[in-house]
């Protein structure tokens, strides 16, 4: 059922069931404005007379809330690490390196690893290390510049402790080392790189060990998002290892002490505030110098990162072991941050209720307008109704409309009409290999080079599925599938790109043009579906034209 709605004019004043533009402004702003008004009243009345409590819980929640996401951000940001991990580790030119270390498996491995650190640029190192602790493959990353390290230049890495943690799991177990600082040679690295290491065991095939693939990222990306997240907070908020070193939230002469053997960390500054941190995943505590809110981050428990492609879920890492591993976020808010935000809460409350009052005035000035908003929707509407989702071409809908008038001028003036018929071949292999939105993509990606191959005065629409219609004014059916010829080829020598996968794509196309004795669009977009369905029979990837008659095999194939 569709509401009438009065019309409105710019520059003069309508009448409308007695009722001018005029009045019906001011009457539609009157009936939201002034309960609008009531009830902003009510709300200012009662928030301010609400207690401290009621500010500091709201603060608590917010604060809450904010160390939650910067806790998710660790699950959100890992997961796709874990995959890419077992992806090295399980890889066949790997395993065939394994079975037959020779230079050649060498440069192959090599080369694999090294396209795979092009492709992640947050990745700055990737090795495979032998049982007995010796690099046998390292790719460093700098400035998305990918090094093969020479066999000469390896380092044994026995002693490291990520080594001997990876190699004390089991095979498919996944180890995710403390964030610490890049060593190397037994130098911290500078300018100093963040770095968390995931690594697993490497097998033979046959359930051997054959030493780990280790994975070297700089979680930049997730230290400065959590920075940014701390922003946001009240309090002052700082992130800390499970030691409770400081990783961020305090000067840089503060951060990774354990890396420089410096014993001051947060635990021993304030051991009562930690022993109540240490004590639960998460939660809030009032102490003499204010609250204290945390919350936990676990990098390793497979529970807390959900399902992740490509890893094993019956094989799930030790809990002990996973649960010593956890990132703390905590926000502190002072007393004397709850007393200033007791204080203002009058002139928050004040502020926020003039503003809510002009919000609710423009609010109605809008609503008053709803009438011009109506007859804009409409007209979009329309348009909506004639365009194609998918691809932006014309729909069904529109093409029955322009094919009758573009058919009755053919008629009346004698003039050539042709249609064309496109369909894609096999498009429903498309879908089942590469799934319905690359199909989709496929679909625009055809519409663009047909409607980058027709005139201006030609027209295009979705016929519907995989079809397209193509009108032809003023053009014969020679030049009609000679057009068509050059759509078909330009289609199969452009096949559509998702990443590196090359996706072949080619259509068959039927033509056929208006005749004498024609009654109607339909009886030559008929005998152009019917020489799509000859083009289909005869091998797909061509054009067969259709003449007027009964018989199908009067139907040509067009060979330039």
């Amino acid at each position: 059922m569709s509401i009438p709605v009065p019309p409105v004019e710019s520059g003069g004043e309508v009448e409308e069931n007695g009722f001018s533009e005029h009045k019906e402004l001011i009457l539609s702003f009157l009936m939201l404005f002034i309960p609008a008004s009531l009830l902003l009243a009510s709300i200012f009345y009662a928030f301010s007379t609400q207690t401290e409590k009621y500010e500091l819980q709201t603060t608590l929640i917010r604060e809450e809330a904010a160390l939650n996401s910067a806790s998710e951000l660790t699950s959100l940001l890992f997961e796709q690490k874990l995959s890419d991990l077992m992806v090295l580790a399980e890889g066949e030119v790997l395993r065939s390196y394994i079975h037959d270390p020779s230079l050649k498996n060498w440069v192959r491995v090599a080369r694999e690893f090294s396209l795979f650190a092009r492709r992640k640029p947050k990745y700055f190192q990737l090795r495979y290390i032998d049982n007995s602790g010796m690099e046998v493959i390292r790719i460093n990353s700098d400035d998305n510049v990918q090094e093969i390290v020479p066999q000469s230049e390896m380092q044994n890495k026995a002693d490291r402790y990520y080594f001997k943690e990876a190699m004390k799991l089991a095979l498919g177990e996944i180890y995710i080392s403390p964030l610490d600082l890049n060593v190397e040679r037994g130098v911290i690295e500078q300018p100093v790189k963040p770095t968390v290491r995931f690594a697993t065991p490497v097998s033979d095939g046959y359930g051997g060990k054959r030493g780990i693939v280790i994975i070297n990222y700089t979680p930049n990306e997730l230290l400065q998002r959590i920075a940014d997240n701390f922003e946001t907070l009240r309090g002052d908020a700082v992130m800390l290892n499970s030691q409770g070193h400081w990783l961020q939230g305090v000067p840089e002469e503060q951060l990774w002490g354990f890396m420089y053997g410096r014993d001051e960390t947060f635990a021993t500054q304030k051991p009562d505030v930690w022993s109540s941190v240490t004590s639960s995943e998460k939660g809030s505590f009032f102490t003499d110098d204010g609250v204290y809110i945390f919350k936990r981050a676990y990098p390793l428990v497979r529970k807390r990162l959900g399902t992740l492609e490509n890893v094993d879920e019956s094989i799930v890492p030790s809990p002990n072991r996973a649960e010593k591993r956890y990132w703390i976020f905590l926000s502190h808010i002072s007393n004397n941050l709850i007393e200033d935000l007791t204080a203002k809460r009058m002139i928050v409350a004040t502020i926020t209720y003039l503003l809510l009052f002009l919000v609710a005035g423009v609010i109605s000035v809008l609503f008053a307008k709803n009438s011009v908003q109506k007859k804009q929707a409409f007209r979009k509407l329309q348009q909506y109704a004639t365009t194609d989702d998918l691809t932006g071409l014309a729909n069904r809908r529109e093409l029955d409309k322009v094919a009758l008038r573009e058919f009755k001028r053919a008629t009346r003036f004698t003039r050539h009409l042709s249609v064309l018929m496109l369909d894609l071949d096999h498009f429903k292999s498309i879908n089942d290999t590469y799934g319905h939105n690359i199909g989709d993509s496929v679909l625009r990606h055809v519409a663009d080079i047909c409607v980058g191959s027709i005139r201006g005065q030609d027209f295009m629409a979705r016929y519907g599925g995989e079809e397209f219609t193509i009108l032809l004014p003023e053009t014969d059916i020679e030049n009609g599938s000679k057009l068509a010829q050059r759509i078909c080829d330009k289609i199969a020598a452009m096949p559509y790109q998702e990443g590196q996968q090359l996706i072949s794509i080619t259509v068959s196309v039927g033509a056929s043009e208006i005749e004498d004795g024609d009654i109607d669009f339909n009886d030559l977009l008929n005998r152009a579906d019917k020489a799509l369905y000859e083009a289909k029979k005869r091998g797909r990837n061509q054009v067969v034209i259709s003449t007027a008659g009964e018989c199908i095999s009067r139907l040509a194939v067009v060979n330039e």
